[in-house]
C-alpha cells in the first residue's frame, strides 16, 4: 500500500492518463460501422483505381455529390491520377469516428487515413471520409491525397 503522502499522486496520475487515453478509446468505431466503412471505402478506392472516376461520384454520398459535379469532381480526379500515376502500395493507417464533421450535417462519421505510394509519388497520404447515409448506407463523402 502507498503511504498516504503519495495516493494523491497516484490518483493525479491515473486521472491525468485517463484524460489522455480515454478519448482515443470512444473515437474507434465499432467493429460493425468499422467493416461497413471500409467496405464502402474499398469499393470507392477501387473505382477510383480503374480510372472510373465518373462512377466514383456517383458511388459517392450525397453531400460530396452536393458539393462537387460530377464534372469538376472528374477533372480533378484525372489531373491528380496524371501527377501520382497508378497506385503502387497502400495500407490503412488509421480510423477514427465521429458524429461531426467539418462543413456537413450532425451524423455519423469514418475517417480513413491511408499510406498510398503512387507510380510517380511515393510517401502519399489518402484521406476519406466514410459517412452513413439516410438510407443507412455508408458512401465516401471526402477523398484528399496529400
Amino acid at each position: 500500500m502507498l503511504p498516504s503522502k503519495y495516493r494523491i499522486h497516484a490518483g493525479l496520475i491515473l486521472v491525468a492518463l485517463l484524460i489522455i487515453f480515454l478519448p482515443q478509446f470512444t473515437e474507434r468505431p465499432d467493429k460493425e460501422k468499422a467493416e461497413a466503412a471500409a467496405a464502402a471505402a474499398d469499393k470507392f478506392l477501387q473505382l477510383v483505381d480503374a480510372d472510373q472516376f465518373a462512377a466514383s461520384w456517383q458511388a459517392a454520398a450525397p453531400l460530396l455529390r452536393e458539393k462537387v459535379s460530377e464534372a469538376d469532381w472528374v477533372a480533378q480526379l484525372r489531373r491528380t491520377r496524371e501527377i501520382t500515376g497508378p497506385v503502387v502500395e497502400r495500407s490503412q493507417k488509421s480510423m477514427t469516428y465521429s458524429t461531426s464533421a467539418k462543413d456537413s450535417p450532425e451524423g455519423e462519421y469514418i475517417l480513413i487515413i491511408f499510406d498510398t505510394s503512387f507510380k510517380g509519388k511515393s510517401g502519399a497520404t489518402e484521406s476519406l471520409t466514410v459517412m452513413l447515409d439516410q438510407n443507412q448506407a455508408w458512401r465516401v463523402a471526402g477523398y484528399f491525397i496529400k
